[in-house]
């Protein structure tokens, strides 16, 4: 694939594997309990329960959830959210489509929550992800969005955009915004404790979401994750910032003609790794080294 002869086509088929066996590894975790912390005005986290975050608005009206985690622990959400709310949920968004993100979504479809989407979460599902069989009807969503677009809900106080962004951790990813409550769900767009897993978009896209999150942030927004604790505008400024750097590091060692084997010892993250770990997975050096190759590849 690139013309530096280290990247093949058979490194994909690794990445697509890797990506799988991540997803699978999150969702074998299922026996960690799920709990709700507070985040700001009517948003929760709910972390554990195999499964990536998840958050949850609790309002007068009802409850909405962003991300359904494993199968396993519906039980364990809906009695929070009954705690909590002292109501039901009525929305269920899927934040993109991974197993770790929509692998509950058949339970909370047959309680009659309504599902929320890109339009290729539903596409994927319906089709079988992964050559796994199709979902059932129960787990697709029904209010869906294509790319560029999203909607708008309005429950209780709170006004919640959800629009999609541009193709990054996958193709089908989107934002979450908690407008009133200042509450920014990016999901897998962004890692205040791991570099980025590019499982389906790209790297450019990591970026542009980053700037467009924070350009909705201000100095008190709290950020949910898909992995790791509550963040701020700070944390996720220089996560942005660590993106364009690692970019530029990786794009000047492309240049010079090297290999990903050369780029990876050359160690484009250094400064990095305190904060944002090892940052050897399949899934970040080795697809930015073949997507910055593509591009200089057609620059020529």
């Amino acid at each position: 694939m690139s013309r530096h002869g280290s990247y093949s086509p058979a490194v994909g088929v690794v990445l697509a594997l890797a990506a799988a066996c991540a997803h699978a590894q999150t969702l074998s975790g299922a026996g960690t309990p799920v709990e709700a912390q507070h985040v700001a005005g009517d948003v929760y986290m709910l972390s554990g329960g195999g499964g990536a975050n998840s958050s949850l608005l609790v309002t007068s009206s009802g409850a909405l959830l962003v991300d359904s985690k494993s199968q396993e622990v519906t039980d364990e959400i809906i009695a929070i959210a009954d705690e909590l709310a002292g109501g039901g949920i009525r929305f269920l968004v899927n934040g993109h489509v991974h197993p770790d993100h929509t692998d509950g979504n058949e339970n909370f479809g047959t309680l009659g929550v309504t599902i929320v989407g890109h339009e290729e979460i539903r596409q994927v599902l319906a089709a079988g992800q992964r050559g796994g069989p199709p979902s059932a009807d129960e787990a697709l969503p029904v209010l869906t969005f294509p790319d560029g677009g999203g909607l708008s809900l309005h429950l209780g106080d709170e006004r919640v955009s959800i629009f999609h962004a541009p193709p990054a951790h996958s193709n089908d990813n989107s934002i979450v915004h908690y407008e009133t409550s200042n509450v920014l769900h990016l999901g897998d767009l962004y890692g205040p404790s791991r570099y980025p897993v590019i499982a389906g978009g790209t790297f450019a896209g990591f970026i542009e979401a980053a700037d467009i999150a924070v350009a909705r942030a201000d100095a008190s927004t709290r950020i949910i994750p898909g992995v790791g604790g509550v963040a701020d505008r700070r944390q996720l400024q220089a996560y942005r910032d660590m993106l364009v750097t690692v970019g530029q590091r990786v794009a000047e060692l492309v240049g010079d003609g090297k290999t990903l084997d050369e780029v990876i010892e050359a160690r484009p993250t250094r400064g990095f790794d305190e904060i944002w770990g090892a940052p050897d997975h399949r899934l970040f050096l080795p697809v930015v080294y073949a997507e910055l190759s593509d591009q200089a590849a057609s620059a020529d």
